[in-house]
Parts: structure tokens; sequence; C-alpha cells
């Protein structure tokens, strides 16, 4: 498992800033659109932002070793 845990965790970390993408580029502000949803959309994906650079970190940490 050690030498295949740097790589899931660059896959991981794909996948987390792959969903974030998502939200992030279709969050509107339109008619219907609540502040809270809105601005809770943007949060989570900066969380899931955040996680997919703390993945690729420790992937290259791993990877150093």
């Amino acid at each position: 498992m050690d030498d295949t845990q740097p790589y899931v965790f660059l896959i991981i970390g794909a996948v987390c800033l792959l969903i974030a993408s998502l939200f992030a580029g279709n969050v509107e502000r339109v008619l219907g659109t609540t502040e809270a949803s809105y601005y809770g959309t943007l949060a989570i994906a900066f969380v899931l932002i955040l996680i997919a650079g703390i993945f690729w970190v420790s992937a290259a940490r791993n990877l150093k070793k």
C-alpha cells in the first residue's frame, strides 16, 4: 500500500478539485437562489479546493521520500 498511496492521493485530490470546479462554475445568482445557498455553495467549493491541495501536498511528500 505504501507504493500506491501517493497515486491514490493524487486521484482523490483531482476528484475533489473536479467537484469543486463543477460547483463553483455552475452557481448563479438567479431568481429563486437564496443568499445562503449561493454563499454555501461557494464555501463548499472553496473547502473542496483546500482539501484537494492537502491531498496533493501529501502525495508530493510521499513521493519525495
